[in-house]
């Protein structure tokens, strides 16, 4: 046998062995044909340009044969790329699903949770020190929201729940006694009487208080009235020398329409109570006392908070706040809101740190369509931290916000980060030094650990970066070109636009939010498509003219260059958040210049490569990090769709959000895609646009939007105009996802044709929940007949009398003390409601008011519709109002429409009957035939008009 030297192999075989690429890179072994031996090659030794293949002829003395001698070469490098296209995408991509893995056990890990069979206080044998039990805290939120249930404002139920709590709090006030007593009765071993640390003062305030307010929110104006609301505050103080500066824990033990908040916000009520018995029997904070505010009416518009903290006389202590919330059921709370460098760096203390500032720039926005109470205190100068649970949010505000549906440890996690969070501001934090500022930067990595600095020293570590990014440049590590700078930002963009063509399809076909039922659905439905756009645009600009490992080399250094860019403009912008950008801007560079390094001891200094471990180095950091933020995002904002309007445009937002989340999980990937040469990045584009295709035909016949568990929600109200005399349910959805079906459903029920009443055209029609009324369209049922049709009162069954006629107490309003001055022009008068078992009165008018009694300034000069929110305690009956308006004369009256609600029907089978008409059960049938996938917020309101 006789090896043929290369010039003579391509003589015979001419073809086989053809270059049509100017130039071969490493990695191009592993799917080309060995380029020709060098003329000065041994043929008959293995050949290190050569370290995969040698070709030989053998001849059996008749007829030469070419064949294909296999050589291995053992290499010492774990990560030299497979010889397969096939083993190197595996490899590698099998690498990205780990980090995935990763992410998702770091992300959603919560502890195990504490109890004991006699539901006493656990002491760690380590510490010493009384342990948080979840066990306590379930207790008290099953109570308050199986129960006791519906805790609205107003309501006996509102009544209990303050009773309960009243006796809770006395509970462990007395024990805490007997604690400190057991103490000190012990005696040593030599029978002297042991003097332990002192415990903590313990007081407790209820406040009862009237008040007004301004609450701007979505975009509309809603002055807010309240009378006798309730708040319960406990102190725990180490005596005159911690009075003077308190941090304030807050909570709200309310209730909003149609939810029994076994998570919002019972849990936070739960964790308190827990607080308040570990902290109670422990030795004294020795800096600051800790304030616990049992808040009574959050729901009714942060009216509580505001009574508080304007009204109470410990409001002058409170020097920063602790507000805990809660609107989903599972996962870890995040801190979503700071304003307090001190406090940010505060939580660094707590045992799992879950926070980024992204949440609080993107709350600042407006665009999450919520709020808490710790808006009302900082608008009163405070600052302070606002945690919340926020996973699986489908169940926020509806009946299934129950204690079964809550993740076991989610208590523990959120009551050992507040324990831990309280004890540190109670001993160490100078509160009377705090300054309220946005210029923090802060987050957890991996929920490890907690970091924060200044926004200058993040400025100035983006500016490190930015240097780091120019000096890759300069030692030839980062090549970026015109060509790969413009494809990377176009990639972006078409990652983002692209799934809005499958978003525009299913809405076209009748099918919106076909992935709304799981949070990580919109990856498959749109995802796809959004890396098939930013691939198929890394194909069209594939430079043919050069080696693919050019092509990767330049475009892993135009996404550096977008990186640089990005964080450069958001420093300029001052925004907090860029820190996620520098961090990819960072990796970009390091990896780059790990490449030129490894390339350079490998291959010399004809760097024009990519070699295949420079992509774990680039991916790992971003993509682990990355994908651990993008939980946090799916989880907020897919639940979000199901309730910010009918007319908003989910199935676009979600294929955006999906397009950036696949950009942004790796974008080393761009780079690779052309490692193996366009026809095979043209072939995974096709196999991407088919795997769309069949997700969205799969997804058409076994998807839908909603069920059990991720409910469609559906607020219905029975609205009794004493004024027209009509008794109409209203029906109305707050997505825009499937919904008519459910209409006939209860055309069929009631047998009555449905009318269609447009939100934008009536927007009176929900002033009982205004301003959320703004999202809703509405199919109104004339429920009169059916009424009569199931009345067993004869006489009222054949009457033409309006059925409101019977409604005794109804809500009223009445002018006194009306004048009028000519010469101003100045129409004055005092206006009282009444509304004896109605609660939640919505006054609305237009006027020119020049002044008013509540205290808080006339919001326009000019004329303006005015919407009053009025809510009190347990049996508030009414409410009073001094008005000046402008009038052309004395006789020119002001037109008030007046909505007042039920209180009956919140959570129990029962409604208000009309007298002598027998079971109604108008909404009770409602409820009782509501399908699964359906959750109900309904209520019964009277409406009048009056001409003050």
């Amino acid at each position: 046998m006789a090896s043929l030297g290369g010039a003579a192999l391509k003589q015979r075989h001419p073809t086989f062995l053809r270059d049509e690429s100017p130039s071969r890179t490493p990695h191009d072994l592993d799917t080309l044909s060995p380029p020709p031996l060098p003329a000065n090659a041994n043929p008959n030794t293995n050949n290190k340009h050569h370290p995969y293949q040698q070709l030989t002829v053998e001849s059996n003395g008749r007829n030469p044969r070419t064949t294909t001698k296999t050589t291995t070469r053992i290499s010492k490098d774990p990560f030299q790329s497979p010889r397969s296209t096939f083993g190197a995408c595996a490899l590698y991509l099998g690498f990205l699903i780990s980090l995935a893995i990763l992410a998702f056990r770091l992300h959603y890990t919560l502890p195990s949770p504490v109890s004991s069979t006699d539901g006493a206080l656990l002491v760690d044998p380590l510490t010493g020190q009384r342990q948080f039990s979840e066990e306590n805290v379930r207790r008290v939120v099953k109570h308050l929201s199986e129960d006791i249930g519906y805790r609205i404002v107003g309501t006996e139920q509102d009544q209990e729940t303050q009773m309960y709590l009243l006796s809770e709090i006395q509970a462990l006030k007395e024990q805490a006694e007997q604690e400190g007593a057991r103490r000190l009765s012990t005696t040593d071993s030599e029978d002297n009487a042991v003097v332990p640390a002192a415990f903590p003062k313990f007081e407790v305030w209820t406040q009862k208080d009237d008040g007004a307010h301004q609450f701007d929110f979505m975009s509309k104006v809603v002055m807010k009235m309240y009378t006798n609301m309730t708040n319960i505050i406990v102190r725990l103080s180490c005596g005159p020398q911690c009075d003077e500066n308190a941090i304030l824990l807050n909570a709200h033990y309310d209730t909003t329409l149609g939810s029994p908040g076994a998570v919002d916000d019972a849990l936070p009520i739960g964790v308190m109570v827990e607080l308040i018995r570990i902290l109670s029997q422990r030795s004294a904070l020795k800096k600051n006392s800790l304030i616990f505010l049992f808040n009574g009416g959050e729901e009714s518009l942060q009216d509580a908070s505001h009574s508080f903290i304007n009204n109470h006389p410990l409001r002058e202590y409170v020097k920063a706040v602790i507000n805990l919330e809660g609107c989903g059921t599972t996962g870890p709370e995040i801190l979503f809101q700071a304003n307090s460098r001190p406090m940010i760096e505060a939580y660094s203390r707590v045992p799992y740190p879950h926070a980024t500032v992204l949440a609080n720039d993107l709350f600042a926005t407006g665009v999450l369509l919520s709020d808490t109470d710790y808006r009302i205190f900082v608008q009163e100068n405070l600052t302070g931290l606002d945690l919340a649970v926020y996973k699986n949010s489908y169940l926020y505000h509806t009946h299934l916000d129950l204690d079964r549906n809550m993740e076991q440890g989610l208590p523990q996690h959120l009551g050992e980060n507040t324990l831990a969070l309280a004890i540190y501001v109670g001993d160490n934090v100078d509160v009377t030094q705090l300054e309220e500022t946005s210029s923090v930067v802060f987050f957890d990595v991996l929920g490890l650990f907690f970091v924060s600095y200044s926004l200058g020293a993040a400025i100035w570590s983006h500016i490190a970066i930015g240097a780091l990014a120019v000096f890759a440049v300069a030692i030839g590590a980062c090549r970026p070109t015109m060509r790969s700078v413009f494809s990377v930002p176009l990639s972006l963009v078409a990652a983002l636009l692209a799934p809005n063509l499958t978003a525009l399809f299913l809405r076209a076909i009748g099918r919106p939010m076909i992935w709304f039922s799981h949070e990580w659905l919109p990856l498959v439905v749109f995802g796809p498509l959004g890396a098939a756009a930013m691939l198929t645009v890394q194909w069209l600009l594939h430079d043919k003219t050069i080696s693919n490992g050019e092509n990767e080399l330049r475009t892993l250094s135009g996404i550096t260059v977008l990186y640089t860019i990005l964080m450069a403009a958001a420093s300029m912008a001052r925004i907090a958040s860029s820190y996620f950008i520098a961090l990819y801007s960072l990796v970009s560079s390091v990896a780059l210049i790990f490449n030129h390094r490894r390339i350079a001891q490998t291959h010399g200094s004809n760097i024009s490569t990519v070699d295949y471990l420079t992509y774990f180095v680039a991916s790992g950091v971003q993509t682990l990090y990355g994908i651990y933020l993008g939980f946090s995002l799916f989880d907020l904002i897919v639940p979000l769709t199901g309730r910010i309007g009918v007319t908003a445009p989910v199935d676009n937002v979600m294929a955006v959000v999906t397009g950036f989340s696949v950009f942004f999980v790796s974008p080393p990937l761009l780079a690779f895609s052309h490692r193996f040469g366009s026809m095979v990045l043209k072939k995974t584009i096709l196999c991407l646009l088919l795997a769309q295709v069949a997700v969205v035909l799969v997804g058409l016949s076994v998807l839908s939007p909603y069920d059990i568990l991720h409910p469609k929600r559906v607020f219905i109200q029975h609205l009794r105009n004493t004024t027209s005399g009509e008794s109409l349910l209203y029906v109305a959805h707050a997505d825009p996802g499937p919904f008519y079906d459910y209409v006939t459903e209860l055309e069929a029920m009631y047998q009555i044709k449905a009318t269609f009443r447009s939100g934008l055209d009536n927007p009176g029609d929900w002033n009982s929940i205004y301003p959320f009324s703004q999202f809703l369209d509405s199919y109104v049922l004339d429920t009169t007949p059916y009424i009569r049709r199931h009345t067993s009162n004869t006489t009222l069954a054949q009457s033409s009398e309006p059925l409101t006629s019977l409604i005794h107490d109804a809500p009223r309003l009445i002018a006194e003390n009306v004048s009028y001055d000519p010469k101003t022009g100045l129409r004055k008068l005092s206006i009282l409601c009444t509304h004896p078992n109605y609660i939640w009165t919505v006054t609305s008018f237009d006027a020119e008011v020049v002044s008013w009694s509540m205290d808080v300034d006339v919001p326009s000069k000019d004329r303006f519709h005015y919407v009053i929110r009025s809510a009190g305690g347990y049996r508030g009956e009414g409410w009073h109002l001094d008005l000046e308006y402008r009038a052309t004369g004395p006789d020119d009256r002001l037109h008030m429409e007046l909505t007042a609600m039920e209180t009956e029907g919140f959570g129990k089978d029962v409604e208000r009957e009309l007298e002598g008409s027998g079971d109604i059960g108008v909404i009770r049938r409602l409820v009782k035939a509501r399908p699964e996938y359906i959750t109900l917020t309904y209520f019964s309101c009277v409406v009048t008009h009056f001409d003050l």
